[in-house]
């Protein structure tokens, strides 16, 4: 574990974020005939990972970008963090997108400074915290090179770096491993996991990868239906996890036939 990253202790009595009657507006005539989200509600608990799976079109990336604040909701109800409608988005909720988003002209150093300047403390506690967490994702070797020198998993590293860096309460993550082999894929899964026993922060995963979710998450959720249903809500806590295990095996096969 890497001592001067913050630790954040969960409390078990409040949820990180509450999706209360949640109905997302589109523009356009006839917005809520075409939303995926209509009343739908749900709770995300604090210091966990929560997997979302569900077919293509369900509205997966449209409940992660309402948690980001990033999609506007129709007349009631909404998503509340910390006892507050979300409205906006907030820098204590950050959301990495499938693509990562990196300022080419930047050094890897300074792409994961990027919002330190907008967060307290001082300069040296500042430096301090940028250099442990490059240490904590594997690129202290790395922090001179700029994004077109890295490889795909660096650059990923990079751009959950420059998420955490900042201390978010949650961070939200739409398929970030998608365009990465297998290999690099579940190295990257391994370091999620990793960073999560250090920060305790609260994620939100979106993705296809069933086995992913599994191995990952403490919760898979799995969504359907239009308007958007919970077809599923399933813990696996389970550390270290087997992928080959029966009981894994037959919880994929189980996600599977219902997405399909």
């Amino acid at each position: 574990m890497v001592a001067d990253l913050t630790v954040l202790a969960p409390s078990p009595e409040e949820p990180a974020l509450k999706v209360d009657r949640l109905t997302v507006a589109f523009p356009g005539a006839g917005a809520a005939a075409r939303s995926p989200i209509v009343d739908f509600s749900l709770e995300i608990a604090l210091g966990e990972i929560t997997c979302l799976l569900g077919p293509s079109g369900c509205g997966k990336t449209t409940l992660l970008r309402a948690l980001g604040g990033f999609a506007r909701a129709k007349d009631t109800g909404g998503v509340l963090f910390q006892g507050q409608w979300l409205k906006e988005p907030t820098p204590d909720i950050v959301m990495i997108f499938q693509e990562n988003n990196l300022y080419p002209w930047l050094t890897v150093r300074r792409n994961v400074a990027f919002g330190l300047p907008y967060c307290e403390g001082t300069r040296e506690e500042k430096r301090v915290r940028l250099e442990a967490m490059l240490r904590h994702v594997g690129l202290e070797a790395a922090a001179d090179q700029y994004p077109r020198e890295l490889s795909g998993g660096m650059r990923q590293r990079t751009a959950i770096a420059r998420a955490l860096v900042v201390n978010p309460k949650v961070l939200l993550l739409d398929e970030p491993f998608s365009a990465l082999d297998v290999a690099l894929r579940r190295r990257m899964q391994d370091l999620m996991r990793a960073i999560w026993e250090t920060t305790r922060t609260t994620f939100v995963m979106v993705t296809h990868n069933v086995e992913e979710a599994i191995m990952v998450g403490h919760r898979v959720i799995v969504l359907g239906g239009r308007p958007m249903t919970v077809l599923l809500d399933e813990r696996t806590e389970a550390t270290p996890k087997d992928r080959y295990a029966p009981e894994t095996l037959a919880l994929q096969r189980r996600i599977e036939d219902l997405i399909e």
